[in-house]
């Protein structure tokens, strides 16, 4: 029998009370049974969703068909600071035998469930491979991995979440057929991969894609063939150094890969699909977090933000940060670039467009240009004179540039340049 929070208990009895057999199920008993402070719920009931809603009408519909019924549950913890804990709980139906329902499961971690006052149902043996820090399949893993093989990619998620080692059979199955998951689409794969990057044991999920065959999937057959000493080290310090960092999805997908060079990196990144702010990010840790290196003086650091925007810059620099606890690095850099932010926020210098004393309307009102869009051209060139100097952001200088740069096209081109007498 497990630990049941005192709320779900009292939802699970008034299931029963309306004559529903209900019992707790899946992660939220695997978790239990470790002694692991479960927030996350699950209890499979004979009773309809309409009867659920009727019994729990605050309850959300959740999932795509709605069927799933769920019920925040947060409550003071009691302590002086009145924290709350956030427990959630869905409530789904089930029909038939119980067993043969938990036996549907893919896992025996997951194929469990309890209610005190009835049984402790584990059909396939879940209870044992939990003390054996093991992850199995219910049935043949070979054959649940052809049936569909984006189950491998859910086993290492498994391993990533509980730090348990792949049984053997499982680790067999997923090296005799990781090459079915080239055929299909990649958007499970890279749903399962932003997952396991954001698990407690992250870096263990990944040398077991690297030792299983699966990390050609995410890299491609060809580009993890062609991984040279340099990537793989890189590649093997990330695995033992990633769970140091903060789980946060895009900075761990960053890490993962800048472990190849340049031109593999872009191709792998490429092949995962994602979307176009994620890519970007990406594409910027490759090609940018090197650059970013080398900004040592204001006029450049605000040259940089200016160009990329703070969005992309604090991706890359929250990346560094992430890079520095991977690699061990010193943190020289990065505390430069932050002396340099506090200088601007704290003297509010002005870097973006939107901080100039000016603005396009300006410019044309003063005869300067005669369109908008030549407006907002000359706006983004004069930004120039402001990084040089934030005391010239002044109306009559900055007009006076802009006329400057209207007519002097080698004077636009070259305002950044650095004359040395």
């Amino acid at each position: 029998m497990i630990k049941f929070d005192r709320d779900v208990h009292h939802i699970l009895k008034k299931l029963e009370k309306a004559g529903f057999e209900t019992y707790a199920a899946g992660e939220c008993v695997r978790d239990s049974l470790q002694g692991i402070e479960c927030l996350d719920w699950d209890l499979v009931t004979r009773a309809q969703t309409a009867d659920i809603r009727r019994l729990f009408p605050e309850g959300e519909p959740v999932g795509e068909d709605g069927q799933t019924i769920r019920l925040d549950l947060s409550h003071d913890q009691g302590s002086d600071e009145a924290a709350e804990t956030g427990v959630i709980l869905d409530i789904h139906h089930f029909e038939g035998d119980l067993e043969d329902f938990l036996k549907e499961k893919e896992f025996t971690l997951n194929a469990i469930a309890d209610n005190p006052e009835r049984t402790f149902a584990d059909p396939c043996g879940g209870r044992e491979d939990i003390r054996a820090k093991l992850v199995r399949t219910v049935s043949g893993a070979d054959e649940m991995f052809k049936e569909e093989p984006i189950r491998m990619m859910r086993a290492v998620r498994l391993a990533a979440e509980t730090g348990f080692d792949l049984h053997q059979s499982v680790f067999d199955a997923i090296l005799a057929n990781w090459r079915l998951l080239l055929e299909g689409s990649i958007v499970p794969v890279r749903e399962e991969l932003e997952q396991i990057l954001v698990s407690e044991h992250a870096g263990k999920a990944l040398s077991l894609m690297a030792e299983s065959g699966l990390m050609a999937v995410v890299f491609g057959e060809e580009i993890s063939r062609k991984m040279n000493h340099n990537d793989m080290q890189a590649f093997q310090t990330v695995c033992e150094n990633i769970d140091k960092t903060k789980k946060v999805k895009v900075r761990r997908l960053g890490l993962l890969f800048t472990t190849l060079s340049p031109r593999k990196a872009l191709a792998a990144i490429h092949r995962m699909d994602f979307d176009p702010v994620t890519r970007q990010h990406l594409e910027d840790g490759v090609n940018e977090i090197v650059n970013i290196s080398f900004l040592h003086d204001g006029r450049a650091f605000k040259k940089y933000l200016f160009e990329h925007g703070m969005e992309r810059y604090n991706y890359l620099h929250n990346l560094s940060k992430a890079m520095r606890v991977v690699y061990d690095q010193p943190s020289l850099k990065i505390e430069s670039r932050n002396f340099l932010m506090k200088q601007i926020q704290t003297n509010k210098e002005p870097v973006f467009v939107e901080d100039l004393v000016i603005d396009a309307n300006d410019i044309m009102e003063a005869g300067i240009a005669d369109t908008a869009e030549k407006a907002e051209e000359l706006l983004n060139q004069v930004v120039a004179v402001v990084h040089k100097n934030p005391k010239n952001n002044q109306r009559d200088l900055l007009l006076k540039t802009a006329k400057k740069y209207s007519r002097n096209k080698l004077a636009a081109k070259t305002r950044n340049v650095r004359w040395i007498r």
